[in-house]
């Protein structure tokens, strides 16, 4: 009943197979909010007939947290132009990844529902120049790594500033993902109302290429599968080519997603009820059930998966998690499983150089 509820807010169906039970309905709020997607079932509420609402109390208090998630996106989205704004202005190339950038996907009805998280923005300028505007906005304590550094504007919004727009942990699959990155880098910038975004082609591919690294990582939920959705949809009839006129299926073969792919289109068509017009490769559904177990036992980014903790080792239980998890993964995805605990070292060595 959780996936109707999902589709009946997507417009793909009409109403719930049969009405839910008091506790069934409660239920379906917990899953709403592992998988932070409140907002978008709230709207399916909004569509069932009468007979088929949740009990009063439960409603008032789902309508009061779409209330919380319309008013966090619209901070976010003013903030996302302001900052773009102060990048461009100090001689940076900014755009904004993932999250505001993607609400345009959604439909009228669900873009201020869609639950909205920290602000992903890339900049093409380098890790030193993004660094020293850290320093140049007063920023003393500098959190950064390979990818991306912690920018202290808001206190109450995290923001990433990417200098690479994703990796990839096999470190000879990431140097090439780099480098079609760097190729494709006019795909990362599309003017967007009053943002700049990355282009629908450049979505389908990246959005995908962050499920499946988050996927070794911190977990993946239904929110990000969601924006997915979104993606796919606004992006029939679009030419997906690349450099060197590279097709979708040419790029994610390359870089070892293609299998994946295939379980996803599968969550896609049984979860959200995608057509197969939207899609760009058939469904796998031994993929689709492998993933979607893992997503509906983690929720939103794994947060409620279990890892594993022991005391007195700090980071070095991220590590001992990570490696844990991929275990399970090496039969299906043996080159990104096994390199994952090696990119956690590698990591902690490269950045002691810098």
């Amino acid at each position: 009943m959780f996936f109707e509820l999902i589709q009946v807010a997507l417009g793909n169906r009409e109403k719930l197979s049969s009405v839910p039970s008091a506790e069934e309905w409660s239920n379906l709020f917990l899953e709403a909010q592992r998988q932070s997607v409140v907002g978008v079932t709230l709207e399916g509420l909004q569509k069932l007939p009468r007979e088929q609402w949740p009990p009063q109390l439960l409603l008032l208090q789902w309508i009061g947290y779409g209330q919380q998630i319309k008013q966090r996106n619209a901070v976010l989205n003013d903030r996302c132009v302001e900052l773009l704004s102060r990048l461009a202005s100090a001689g940076l190339h900014p755009t904004i990844l993932k999250g505001q950038g993607l609400a345009k996907y959604y439909s009228s009805a669900l873009q201020d529902q869609r639950q909205a998280g920290d602000i992903d923005v890339y900049v093409s300028d380098g890790r030193e120049k993004a660094i020293d505007y850290a320093k140049s906005t007063g920023q003393e304590e500098i959190d950064w790594d390979y990818k991306h550094l912690h920018l202290k504007v808001w206190d109450d919004t995290e923001i990433e500033l990417h200098y690479h727009v994703e990796v990839l942990l096999s470190p000879w699959k990431n140097k090439k993902l780099q480098h079609w990155f760097k190729d494709n880098e006019s795909l990362l910038y599309c003017s967007n109302g009053k943002l700049v975004t990355p282009t629908q082609e450049m979505n389908v591919f990246y959005v995908l290429l962050h499920i499946y690294r988050h996927f070794f990582t911190e977990g993946i939920g239904l929110r990000q599968l969601l924006d997915y959705y979104f993606v796919l949809k606004a992006s029939k009839g679009v030419k997906l080519e690349y450099s060197n006129e590279e097709s979708i299926e040419d790029v994610l073969k390359t870089f070892g997603i293609w299998k994946f792919a295939k379980g996803i289109m599968w969550i896609m068509q049984e979860v959200f009820a995608l057509e197969r017009d939207y899609m760009f490769c058939e469904p796998s559904e031994s993929e689709g059930r492998f993933i979607m177990d893992r997503i509906m036992e983690g929720g939103n980014f794994g947060h409620y998966q279990q890892k594993t903790h022991i005391n007195g080792l700090g980071k070095l239980n991220t590590l001992i998690s990570v490696t844990t998890n991929n275990l399970s993964l090496i039969r299906r995805y043996p080159s990104e499983a096994l390199a994952s605990p090696f990119w956690y070292v590698w990591h902690k060595g490269w950045k002691l150089t810098r």
